[in-house]
């Protein structure tokens, strides 16, 4: 009997040994985190604020790869009349993401006069849309936080289905990537874009695949400080964008 359950044990062991991969050098470091932290101090600071005369109320960094990279809300958004919460974070996600992965940006550095998420006819659309037609990416990725009570880790918003013209592939690729970082909980469609002018609706009707992620706060950090943000679970989220959108350059 114990022959039997020691060459058992000796077959699974074996099995697993031939199965298991090694894993992959982590590439987010302490520095870019700190940056992140500092990005996001300004971020903060600015939030409710609007753009001094002269100034644009949102910013455009350039790169050369194939991902269009969108933070609508990175500042306070007006919608309606009325000032509303920025979705904290994103706006320093948004832009390591771009520098890690020599992406095009675009993003609210002030308060926005007009949600980019909500109306159509303001000048961050008006910018999104000559981005498109004159860098031709090859995805979107429209990135908002969502409340840390929500359920998910991440909600992917394809306004179902219909945002990934078909390309199921970025939903199963991104979240394989986002599982090597320990995030595990995914939803799709809770948060669709289809309700009012999104930047995912905007996209979408261009003809360019596009996808709405919200990320939980806990992932994005509320408030870049000691007592609320998570630095671990910053890198981790940005580590996985990250490898995605590699892969996604690489396979064109």
């Amino acid at each position: 009997m114990r022959h039997s359950v020691l060459v058992l044990q000796i077959t699974l062991l074996s099995l697993l040994a031939g199965c298991a991969t090694l894993p992959e050098k982590a590439i987010i470091t302490k520095k870019h985190v700190d940056r992140a932290i500092e990005i996001e101090e300004t971020f903060a600071h600015n939030s409710a604020e609007f753009a001094p005369a002269g100034e644009s109320w949102f910013e455009i960094k350039h790169g050369s790869s194939n991902v269009l990279i969108v933070a609508p809300h990175a500042t306070r958004p007006t919608r309606e009349g009325k000032l509303r919460f920025p979705d904290g974070g994103t706006g320093s996600l948004a832009v390591m993401l771009a520098e890690l992965t020599d992406s095009t940006v675009i993003y609210t550095t002030y308060a926005s006069p007009s949600d980019p998420n909500y109306y159509d006819d303001n000048d961050f659309k008006r910018a999104l849309a000559q981005l498109i037609e004159t860098e031709q990416p090859r995805l979107v990725l429209d990135i908002h936080a969502s409340h840390w009570y929500r359920p998910y880790d991440v909600d992917f918003g394809t306004m179902n289905g219909a945002s990934i013209r078909g390309n199921r592939w970025i939903v199963t690729s991104l979240m394989s990537y986002l599982q090597q970082e320990g995030m595990s909980n995914f939803s799709m469609d809770y948060f669709a874009a289809t309700a009012h002018q999104t930047v995912t609706k905007f996209v979408t009707a261009m003809g360019t695949p596009c996808i709405q992620l919200e990320i939980n706060s806990n992932y994005t950090g509320h408030q870049y400080d000691s007592e609320t943000v998570r630095p671990q679970m910053f890198a981790q989220a940005l580590q996985g964008l990250v490898r995605f959108v590699e892969y996604v350059k690489q396979n064109k």
